[in-house]
Order: C-alpha cells, then sequence, then structure tokens
C-alpha cells in the first residue's frame, strides 16, 4: 500500500535548483487497534515534515490478535480485567497513561468502550482504498478514529461502509460479501513477522526497524537516515 506524505517545507531544505531528489520508501506496519499506532501515524506525519526529506508510505498491515478476538462482543475495559488478567487498578493507570499521550497529540482516545475485534475487515477496506488509488494516510486516519475515539465496530461491513475512507458504500459492501484482499492482509503481517516486526507500530527502511512509541524527534532522525542511505 502506497501513500505520499506531503510536508510543509519539500524542496528547499533536500535539493538546490537542477539537483535530482530521491523519493525515501518507508514501510510502517501498524494495526488499526492499537493506540500507539494512531499516535505514530499522526508523529511520523510530521517528522517527515520536520526532516524536510521527500518521502512516501507503504502501509501495512500487522495483526495484534492474528486468531481474532475471543467469544462473545465485549468492550477492552473488560477484556482487560478477564482475558488479560489486569487488575483494575493497573488498568486505570494504563490506560491513562494512553489516553494522556494521545491528547499530547490531539487526539481522543477511549479505550474503555472501545471494542474488542477481529481488525482483518478494516484492514480489507484500507487495502481496497489504496487498490482504487485513494488517499491512503486519509483512510487510516478515518479508520483510527472511528475504533479509538468514536469506539464504533469496525468489524463491522455496515459501519465500515458508511465511514470516510474515499470508497464507496456499495464498495465496502461487495467487499465483505467475498474475501478480497484476505490473502494480502496475511501477507502483510507474515511479512513484519519475518522481517523481526514484533510490536506496532513500526516503521521499516532496508534492514533498519524503529519500534514503539517513538517522539517526533526519533521519527524524523529515522527518516533523515534512511534518505542519507538512498541518496
Amino acid at each position: 500500500m502506497k501513500s505520499t506524505v506531503s510536508t510543509a517545507r519539500p524542496a528547499a531544505r533536500i535539493a538546490r535548483e537542477g539537483d535530482f531528489v530521491t523519493t525515501t520508501t518507508l514501510r510502517v506496519w501498524a494495526d488499526v487497534l492499537c493506540p500507539w499506532c494512531w499516535m505514530g501515524h499522526r508523529r511520523l506525519a510530521q517528522a517527515i515534515a520536520e526532516s524536510g526529506v521527500a518521502a512516501r508510505i507503504e502501509h501495512r498491515s500487522f495483526l495484534l490478535a492474528p486468531e481474532g478476538p475471543g467469544p462473545g462482543r465485549r468492550r477492552i475495559g473488560e477484556v482487560a480485567a478477564v482475558e488479560w488478567g489486569i487488575s483494575e487498578a493497573d488498568w486505570g493507570l494504563r490506560r491513562d497513561r494512553i489516553e494522556e499521550a494521545g491528547r499530547a497529540d490531539g487526539l481522543t482516545v477511549r479505550m474503555d468502550t472501545a471494542w474488542a475485534l477481529d481488525s482483518r475487515p478494516a484492514h480489507r477496506v484500507l487495502k481496497l482504498a489504496a487498490a482504487r488509488g485513494l488517499d491512503e494516510t486519509a483512510a487510516w486516519e478515518a479508520m483510527f478514529a472511528a475504533h479509538l475515539r468514536d469506539n464504533l465496530d469496525v468489524a463491522d461491513w455496515s459501519v465500515l461502509a458508511k465511514l470516510e475512507t474515499g470508497l464507496e458504500r456499495a464498495e465496502v459492501v461487495a467487499l465483505g460479501e467475498n474475501e478480497e484482499y484476505a490473502a494480502e492482509v496475511l501477507a502483510d503481517h507474515e511479512e513484519g513477522q519475518a522481517r523481526g516486526v514484533r510490536s506496532v507500530p513500526t516503521v521499516v527502511h532496508g534492514d533498519r526497524l524503529l519500534s514503539g512509541a517513538r517522539s517526533v524527534a526519533e521519527l524524523a532522525e529515522f527518516v533523515r537516515s534512511a534518505a542519507k542511505a538512498v541518496a
């Protein structure tokens, strides 16, 4: 999946007139279920803008729950206590830390009431958006917001059809009636594992990986190093 992230200061900092400018490709493995991935999504865009590097992002799917959620329809707050074995006090601290970090990035994250769900339908929609040549960055943003801010069930095809991913509702409904892009989502996940991705978000360039909740400064340095390697 490929998208181009525009920057506020593109050419001036990386090239003089007449120079050849090489676009740096960054591969990002993420899951729409992950609040740190939403923050990383925002921070990476800011890092690219601040670095002045001409960069594009290839979005790759990673499944935090490849076997799907447990039985029943449950919220994350309930799953944390029942399945993850986290005490109410410890979960409260973890939840508050995530939500506070989100606010620092201008994001509203509601962890307790987000659904525990299978993210594969959401990833398939994002694959379709990419295949249609739509703005992938915007599509991922819409999916993150739907799950983490609005706490919608993004495993429900009727919900997915209403999201502002750039796709027509009929396209999304039709996708839910077949298995198109399911293999591509799984292939992304397996490729990520083969490359050493163990947590998300993970930004990859060549053999170098940067995983976890990284700052804008750390991401910008990674972007600049990637650009130097290409040059």
